[in-house]
């Protein structure tokens, strides 16, 4: 039977059934997989678009997927393997920019939830007001699986699947517990050292100075949240018990051996404790939903309960991810919502040329984006948010042995509210271990307790982002954070012409949080290029405690080079806190030997951040032929000791404290603005003063400068406060 398609006064014969208006495969909500994939008869699924694409007779000929309006349960992983081509050249869109959700989970309106029972109200302990809580049963709804709690944490994590979590508008909300806000502590001896535990007996146990455990039916089932152990970290340990009249927590699983600081940390998943807006509690035996919306919640508001997204069949164990792209290039993921997994939303490996823009990814207990072992991959204009790891991770990317690049690319997009299960070394994006040639750019990063960028490799390139109130609940961490001193030879990563801004003003449990940088290279990192970059309230002023090591950079390597930075109300600017040492030429005729004589007398391995310098000098030999030609300083590595090389640079940074003076907690600052031996700091041409130098306004934090400002530092630019964070 002939079929026609009306185009303004012209009706044109078609055939249904076949891909029209070349090679454009629709999905409507409301189609079937039945059909053929055209515009009247569009299929209604994602997968069987795909295998409408696989059977493309031209292998050249781009698909494009254009996805109707609508929502779409994702229940399985979406899998697309493509070494042989058979997609690429590959584009999924929402059609015309149409609303299109793809969706792991379980949505609730929230008009269909009903007010909480009294039976569950009254038991809540600072009761709120009548009807403020509300109730949905989950189990009536069909869902039964709603995870587990794991113990999680910096190289202690079960490695489970993150536990069912409810999202609001997109916004993962809060497991209930105590304290609503901030966090409490337990009573232990007054000086603290890395090897005293604290109080904390057998890693398990521990006395505290209140009784509110006592009020919960449920101990066994709460989990402890936050920092028992090194300063650093933040784990998830199981509530065993409470004694009350002993005041004292056991731990059903306690891994704690040793501690920097103070702990800090808030009980979770405590239903007489659901008391606050953003709250939820699920009981896992009735199946019942506990939520207290947020105040003058909108009506049309849509819960989402996390669900799995497992992986039907796989040659090999796969992550838990809505999309797993293995081998594919040439593809774009365009105008399109992820939301609502436990896992990831897209994960994958060996990939080339795929583009991911204008996407909102949000509510995973994983990771936004991870691909690894991959080229040309762009992330741009999307907002990634409200997941459980890292916003976006590329890890062994690029040619580690030749230096060629991976040319991957995050761009222009907005990144908060990550890390939220995984808490520690998580962030919003993550160049990974042997990253070569990525680029961050134009990026806003906020909101993360722990660092906003992780980067590793070599010639990475970070410019242009705007990061804040990141860090905000830990000690010793960085918004932008490398530890490549174990790696000499990886150096040339740039980062310039970003805005660091409010950042070290937390406090945990009443102590004001220590060890906390703008940038660092951990560990005495080497070859770093920091420029032209705005520091702005790094640190919140004083010279006690509530400012221990709180700064904008941290390079303690050799050949780091700080310039042309503008560093306003920051309590340290550059730090280096080695001290100059004349250090004996070695047998082979470098100043690292191979061994060393310890404490004790003994001859014992020499070391540079773990790593054996006789190790150490075997694999330099094997980067030099390559790395060399880039990095010539490389052939004189073991010759400039850090505690011996004037070959970092300091130089021609501007320096205005106004609120508060530059700390002098941690030694005397010297008068070009840095805190360090002068004699492996090369410094010069550094403007240090408490005065308004000629900001546009500082008072409502616009700190590009006038002309007559820059002038006073040769090189430094105007700061256009434009320029950072999102282009839009």
């Amino acid at each position: 039977m002939e079929q026609y398609r009306e185009y303004g006064s012209a009706r044109i014969k078609y055939n249904p059934f076949r891909v029209t208006d070349g090679q454009v495969i629709y999905v409507s909500a409301d189609g079937d997989d039945s059909g053929n994939g055209t515009f009247n008869t569009p299929v209604r699924t994602l997968e069987k678009a795909l295998e409408l694409a696989a059977a493309k007779e031209d292998k050249e000929e781009k698909i494009e997927i254009y996805m109707r309006g609508g929502v779409y349960h994702v229940s399985n992983t979406i899998t697309i393997l493509d070494s042989g081509n058979r997609y690429a050249p590959l584009r999924i869109c929402a059609y015309r920019n149409e609303e299109v959700i793809l969706n792991a989970g379980f949505d609730i309106p929230l008009s269909a939830i009903e007010t909480a029972d009294k039976e569950f109200t009254n038991a809540v302990i600072d009761t709120p007001a009548e009807g403020k809580i509300v109730q949905y049963s989950l189990k009536d709804a069909g869902i039964s699986d709603y995870g587990e709690l794991s113990l999680r944490g910096h190289l202690i994590s079960d490695e489970k699947e993150a536990q069912a979590e409810l999202s609001f508008n997109g916004e993962v909300q809060k497991l209930a517990g105590w304290p609503n806000n901030g966090y409490t502590g337990l009573i232990a001896p007054a000086s603290y050292g890395k090897r005293n535990k604290a109080g904390i007996v057998n890693g398990c146990s521990f006395t505290v100075d209140y009784d509110r455990p006592s009020l919960w039916s449920k101990a066994s089932q709460a989990w402890l949240a936050g920092t028992l152990g090194p300063n650093f970290e933040f784990d998830y340990y199981p509530v065993s018990h409470f004694d009350s009249e002993e005041k004292r927590v056991y731990l059903s699983r306690g891994v704690v051996e040793q501690y920097y600081t103070a702990p800090y940390y808030r009980f979770e998943n405590i239903p007489e404790e659901l008391d606050a807006p953003g709250e939820y509690y699920i009981d896992r035996q009735s199946g019942m939903l506990y939520f207290y919306p947020p105040e003058d919640a909108p009506e049309n508001s849509v819960l989402t309960i996390t669900m799995p997204t497992p992986t039907i069949s796989w040659n090999g164990k796969a992550p838990n991810s809505m999309f797993r792209l293995e081998g594919c290039k040439d593809m774009i993921f365009e105008n399109l919502t992820l939301k609502g997994g436990r896992g990831s939303a897209v994960t994958g490996r060996n990939n080339s040329n795929i583009r991911f823009v204008n996407c909102d990814v949000n509510s995973f207990g994983e990771n936004g984006i991870r691909l690894d072992y991959s080229t040309d991959i762009t992330v741009q204009n999307c907002r990634i948010h409200d997941v459980g790891q890292d916003g976006i991770q590329f890890t062994n990317c690029g040619d580690y042995i030749k230096l060629i690049p991976n040319n991957n690319l995050v761009e222009n997009n907005e990144i908060y509210n990550f890390a939220r299960l995984e808490r520690s070394y998580k962030a919003g994006v993550n160049f990974g271990y042997r990253s070569v040639g990525a680029a961050a750019r134009n990026n806003h990063i906020y909101n993360g307790p722990h660092t906003g960028m992780i980067f590793y490799g070599v010639n990475n390139d970070i410019y242009g982002n705007e990061f804040n109130n990141l860090v905000t609940e830990f000690n010793d961490m960085d918004a932008l954070y490398a530890n490549n001193s174990c790696y000499p030879w990886e150096r040339g990563n740039n980062v310039h012409g970003n805005y660091f801004h409010d950042i070290g003003q937390s406090s945990m449990n009443g102590r004001h949080q220590i060890n906390v940088r703008a940038v660092r290279t951990d560990n005495r990192g080497c070859g770093l290029n920091i420029y032209e970059n705005l520091f702005y309230r790094i640190g919140d002023g004083g010279n006690g405690r509530g400012n221990n090591g709180i700064g904008a950079i941290t390079a303690e390597g050799t050949r780091n080079k700080i310039y042309n930075n503008l560093f306003v109300d920051c309590n340290e600017t550059y730090t280096n806190t080695l001290k100059y040492m004349e250090i004996d030429t070695a047998e082979d005729g470098t100043l690292y030997p191979d061994t060393v004589i310890n404490s004790n007398g003994n001859e014992v391995p020499n070391t540079i951040n773990g790593a054996a310098v006789k190790d150490l000098k075997k694999q330099m030999e094997t980067y030099l032929p390559v790395y060399g030609k880039q990095f010539p300083e490389l052939y004189n590595f073991f010759n400039e000791h850090p505690n011996m090389s004037k070959t970092n640079e300091f130089k021609n940074n501007m320096i205005i404290n106004m609120a508060f003076p530059l700390s002098t907690y941690n030694g005397e600052q010297n008068s070009e603005g840095f805190r360090g031996s002068d004699k492996l700091v090369e410094a010069y041409g550094n403007y240090v003063s408490d005065k308004d130098p000629g900001f546009i306004s500082y008072s409502d934090g616009n700190l590009e400068l006038s002309p007559q400002a820059a002038a006073l530092v040769e090189g430094i630019p105007n700061f256009d406060m434009d320029s950072f964070g999102i282009i839009k």
